[in-house]
């Protein structure tokens, strides 16, 4: 096979790539715009002021995605969470998650973010009240995407990945609820409250699709160009009548 010839077939692999390429960036445009509207649709039900649970049994599979709740109680002592791999300002941390005795079961709340040691072995101490007057917004317990492996060592408070409802009712030997309470309303000094809307805004969203969309546009440009190049050099080798 002459040089000529491999590099006609190179050229013909790196059309084929283009062309399987090119959905493949749109697919990822699009679903980063049904990202974005989720997200909105999520900031919205966050900013839904509508009269405050005042108890758990209130809920039921119609609840919105964000219930506005308002709770008394006790959390357990010396039983806490560090749900790691959290950050705010680009400083690693934990958020810290307590449990609220509410019927039969335990409620999960999420007090904040507190920053963590260089020292990995060095755990924050939390001081937990006793009794709580808990503001907040309620959503669904949903286990996270995991970063590492999520060992639960024994002992409190344990550092975990992800808020996982069956290795919670294991270790806590009780029943829990499917939903998170994220507080509004500093219980614990010093804990950071403001993760919640910067998650949900959905402009980072947006710039991705642009992004994509941009790269799907710019390859279907260079097709475009040089299927008009062949076009134009068949022309012009082809053999002219007399």
């Amino acid at each position: 096979m002459s040089k000529d010839d491999s590099a006609a077939g190179f050229k013909w692999w790196l059309i084929i790539c283009a062309f399987l390429l090119l959905p493949a960036l749109v697919a990822l445009g699009c679903w980063q715009l049904q990202r974005a509207a989720q997200k909105e649709q999520m900031l919205k039900a966050w900013n839904d002021d509508r009269a405050a649970l005042q108890s758990l049994e209130q809920l039921n599979a119609d609840s919105p995605v964000f219930v506005v709740a308002q709770l008394t109680g006790r959390l357990l002592p010396h039983r806490w969470l560090l749900l790691d791999n959290r950050t705010r300002d680009g400083i690693a941390g934990y958020e810290v998650i307590a449990f609220m005795p509410s019927g039969k079961a335990l409620l999960p709340v999420n007090l904040g973010w507190t920053p963590a040691s260089p020292d990995r072995r060095l755990l924050p101490t939390i001081d937990l009240p006793a009794q709580a007057r808990l503001e907040g917004r309620l959503h669904r317990l949903e286990a996270g995407l995991l970063l590492a492996e999520d060992i639960w060592v024994s002992g409190w408070p344990k550092r975990v990945q992800t808020l996982d409802s069956d290795r919670l009712q294991q270790v806590l030997g009780q029943e829990v609820w499917p939903w998170v309470l994220d507080v509004t309303v500093p219980v614990v000094a010093g804990l950071r409250i403001d993760r919640h809307q910067a998650g949900m805004l959905p402009e980072r969203h947006l710039a991705y699709a642009f992004q994509w969309f941009t790269m799907a546009a710019v390859l279907a440009g260079l097709l475009l160009w040089h299927w008009r190049r062949l076009k134009v050099r068949g022309v012009s080798s082809a053999p002219s009548k007399t």
